[in-house]
């Protein structure tokens, strides 16, 4: 193995979570970018606690963390008893695909008019670029937290080994 580049999580949150991501949707491969940003997010209220990021049973915890100090609020309010963690983030984790109260959608696609984290027919749109303008500042928010000394850097596997 050929191996460019070692990675701390800061390097890691911009190259992977805020770079790559950001290619995708970009390309126009808008459901690998969802699932990158809905477990992104979980990752991202890992270094919110106490914990090392491997520990187990953080997943709900997390993202709902993450949803709550890194997100616009209204991400927050739409995840009133964990249903962005159920009804997004662990169906994407789990299956691949969103419960049926979620649409995902792009700004080339726009369903019944409506915008990003607006309902129809009491579904749930979220729209791949605006979604990851969120994400991409909740990444931006969580590195200067960390910039602060506010958050501290975790290791992440010791350190992760990037070579593509």
């Amino acid at each position: 193995m050929h191996v460019n580049n070692e990675l701390t999580a800061r390097e890691f949150i911009r190259k992977v979570f805020i770079e790559e991501t950001e290619r995708l949707i970009q390309d126009g491969s808008f459901h690998f970018a969802f699932v990158i940003m809905a477990q992104g997010i979980e990752t991202l209220g890992g270094f919110l606690d106490t914990k090392p990021l491997k520990a187990k049973d953080q997943s709900k915890l997390r993202f709902s963390h993450a949803i709550n100090r890194l997100m616009p609020k209204r991400y927050a309010e739409l995840n009133n008893n964990h249903a962005l963690y159920d009804k997004f983030r662990a169906s994407l984790a789990h299956t691949f695909t969103v419960s049926r109260q979620i649409i995902l959608t792009s700004k080339n696609n726009p369903v019944n008019g409506k915008k990003h984290l607006q309902q129809t027919n009491e579904k749930l749109i979220f729209v791949a670029e605006d979604f990851y303008e969120d994400f991409k500042k909740a990444c931006n928010r969580l590195l200067e937290a960390m910039d602060k000394g506010m958050v501290t850097e975790k290791k992440m596997n010791e350190r992760y080994y990037y070579s593509f």
